[in-house]
């Protein structure tokens, strides 16, 4: 893998990547192309607005994350409102993809069972990252697999749901990660696995016979929501 930014560059994307909360809002500001404001970034990922702020300033001065004052039509102090960078082969993205890397390779390295050691962190962000159904509220099994393809599709994959039911699968057409996937498969696609499983969890769903193939072809990945 070749990685073109400064070395500045990088450290002060690790820097920016190496708090979890700061991932958290990263991912939080990709999924809302339209942008966020400080307040609405910390409630999506359960901080105080003056904390968000300040992660989110981190992000942008690392240049994953663009700032910009809100185009108003009333009076009144314009918000200011942060946008991804857009540019994922820019020095922010260099940094994050290598700082991935490091990760992946470092969980392969040092833990004895790397898969499932991936596949339970997946699940628990899987848990975190699906909005969690109403109190009492009971959600039909095809509903949840749309909320999951839902959650993939603001994570980048461009999910497509098919098959009928009991055999429905979510064809993913676009890993954002395909280059860390082809080299540590074990680590990335068993941690998407896990997020597909606790995402269904969270819903209520039942996650046990659910399986994902990866790389089906150098374009699709199939996660299968056997009942």
């Amino acid at each position: 893998m070749r990685y073109s930014a400064r070395p500045r560059d990088v450290a002060r994307a690790h820097q920016a990547l190496a708090e979890v909360s700061r991932l958290r809002l990263l991912e939080v500001v990709r999924a809302h192309r339209e942008g966020l404001s400080a307040a609405e970034a910390g409630a999506e990922v359960g901080l105080h607005q003056a904390t968000a702020r300040q992660h989110l300033e981190m992000l942008v001065e690392a240049g994953l994350v663009v700032r910009s004052a809100e185009e108003r039509s009333v009076r009144g102090r314009p918000r200011v409102i942060y946008r991804s960078s857009g540019e994922p082969d820019a020095r922010g993205g260099d940094g994050y993809r290598l700082l991935a890397d490091i990760l992946a390779s470092m969980v392969e390295a040092s833990i004895r069972r790397p898969a499932e050691a991936a596949e339970t962190a997946g699940v628990a962000w899987g848990h975190s990252l699906i909005e969690r159904p109403r109190p009492l509220e009971r959600l039909p099994r095809r509903e949840a697999e749309e909320r999951v393809a839902d959650l993939f599709d603001r994570l980048g994959f461009e999910p497509e749901l098919a098959g009928a039911r009991g055999r429905r699968r979510v064809l993913l057409h676009r890993c954002p990660f395909l280059d860390l996937a082809t080299e540590h498969g074990s680590v990335v696609c068993s941690a998407h696995l896990g997020i597909v499983k606790g995402a269904l969890e969270e819903l209520g769903v039942s996650a046990e016979n659910v399986t994902l193939e990866p790389l089906v072809t150098p374009t699709l990945c199939i996660a299968r929501l056997a009942s």
